[in-house]
């Protein structure tokens, strides 16, 4: 756009010269076509910005004074003309540097921009990363509470299993303490009981004993009763054999006492006093 206004002001001000220039030739004689045609023509080409180019013919006797003006047109033309490229050049220059200028800060303001970003990324990163290492050190501590507990629960359990297990081993031997007790006091009420029966046993065998030692089991000629304790005892003093006992006992029972005598080893004894020893003995005995 700036390019274009000092083209547009370069070309007016051109116009504005060469309008003004061309007062005083409107001044001079102008010649007939053909006479023009005769003469040497003298031609310049003046191209002012867009402006078509201007074919001019002059005579000899204005060529030098045309051509002085010719020169300095030409002079302030080309003076323009460099003023105004200097200008552009300036400008183009300007424009540059400018544009330099605006590229460097567009590229600071870039590298700001992506700086920003990636300051701005690292602290999101930062933040995702502090809050992911904050819900590991959660989680973490979370599981070691959990841990705790569970092993807090674990020894409890273990602790509480124990005291169990001492509480039923103290019951278990409590129980068969006691049950020894009872078996120990059942085995000496049954060694009490089995004592007595022994003892009753005894006692009563005792008595039955007494008792048929004590049978009169016969009478002798002077009245003396012959007990079974009397009849052991001469039994076992005189030697007798179980068999002059019965023989004895039935002999005296059927009346014929001294109608039989006892068996010796030279054979049956019949004399009178074959029966004497015996009653001597079982009489001494119960009296």
């Amino acid at each position: 756009m700036m390019k274009k206004l000092i083209s547009i002001v370069v070309t007016l001000f051109v116009m504005l010269n060469v309008i003004a220039g061309g007062d005083d030739r409107d001044q001079g004689p102008v010649e007939s076509l053909d006479s023009v045609l005769e003469m040497e023509p003298v031609t310049d080409k003046v191209v002012v910005g867009e402006l078509e180019a201007q074919t001019m013919t002059l005579t000899n006797t204005e060529d030098e004074a045309l051509a002085q003006e010719l020169a300095e047109f030409e002079a302030r033309l080309a003076e323009e003309a460099r003023l105004a490229e200097e200008a552009r050049l300036a400008d183009l220059e300007w424009r540059a540097e400018f544009e330099a200028q605006l590229a460097e800060q567009a590229r600071l303001a870039e590298e700001a921009r992506l700086a920003e970003e990636a300051r701005l990324a690292d602290l999101e990163w930062r933040a995702e990363f502090e809050a992911q290492l904050a819900e590991q050190a959660r989680l973490a501590e979370e599981a070691r509470l959990a841990e705790e507990a569970r092993l807090a629960d674990l020894e409890w359990r273990a602790e509480f299993e124990a005291q169990l297990a001492e509480e039923a081993r103290l019951a278990e031997e409590a129980r068969l303490a006691e049950e020894a007790r009872l078996a120990e006091e059942a085995r000496l009420a049954e060694e009490a009981r089995l004592a007595d029966l022994a003892w009753r046993a005894e006692f009563e065998a005792q008595l039955a004993e007494q008792a048929r030692l004590a049978e009169v089991i016969a009478t002798t000629e002077s009245g003396v009763e012959i007990t079974v304790a009397a009849h052991e005892s001469c039994q076992e003093t005189l030697g007798l054999s179980d068999y002059n006992i019965d023989k004895f006992i039935t002999s005296l029972a059927a009346g014929r006492l001294y109608n039989e005598g006892p068996q010796l080893e030279l054979g049956t004894l019949f004399s009178p006093h074959r029966w004497d020893q015996y009653f001597d003995c079982v009489e001494k005995l119960s009296k």
